[in-house]
């Protein structure tokens, strides 16, 4: 699993729980583009058939602009710690302040800021530490492409609530995205469910 790219090693203590019976794709996005639409492409090329599309954080982004441009190629969603909706306007002026800390700083200065709204309180401390060495790995050109793709993100709310099975996964001391903002999504679809894990980031 080391040999593995950044997002197959990220999905690692689940790959085993799909078993044989599915085919499973962990691609890594950056490489794919520096749109969360130039990513939803790269994954589906790659993906013959239909897909259920599993996305953690920005991968959750790429899973709702998959529902906006192949609704038919979806059997179902799986948004984890992630959210639909745009990136408010209001955020703007910190994801500015990422990109210039990734600019003058690079991973390690990212971590910094942003450690402390990952993980929930009481964390192991291997847990804490690995989510480390996965940042201190990243280029920072692919991270500031990162920021800015989650600046830009349009609206995904419609197509991800539009009828598709979807499963809204979060944790309950999550201070980036509250469980409220979860449940209201799932909520939003005829076929939502929503699952808050206790003592989770």
């Amino acid at each position: 699993l080391d040999e593995l790219p950044f997002d197959g090693r990220m999905w690692e203590s689940q790959l085993d729980a799909f078993g044989a019976e599915h085919e499973v794709h962990a691609p890594t996005l950056y490489p794919l583009g520096s749109s969360f639409d130039e990513w939803a492409l790269g994954v589906l090329q790659d993906t013959p058939g239909r897909v259920v599309a599993v996305g953690a954080s920005m991968g959750g982004y790429t899973a709702g602009a998959i529902a906006r441009l192949a609704p038919d190629r979806l059997e179902a969603i799986v948004m984890v710690g992630s959210r639909a909706d745009a990136d408010p306007p209001e955020r703007a002026p910190l994801r500015e302040e990422w990109i210039k800390i990734v600019r003058e700083q690079g991973p390690e200065g990212l971590w910094q800021a942003q450690a402390k709204a990952f993980f929930a309180p009481g964390t192991p401390e291997e847990i804490v530490e690995r989510g480390h060495r996965v940042v201190l790995e990243q280029d920072p050109a692919a991270l500031e492409r990162a920021i800015v793709a989650i600046r830009d993100r349009p609206d995904s709310t419609e197509a991800v609530t539009s009828g598709v099975p979807l499963l809204v996964v979060g944790g309950d001391a999550d201070p980036l995205i509250p469980p409220v903002v979860e449940e209201q999504l799932a909520a939003a679809s005829p076929n939502g469910r929503v699952e808050i894990l206790e003592g989770c980031g």
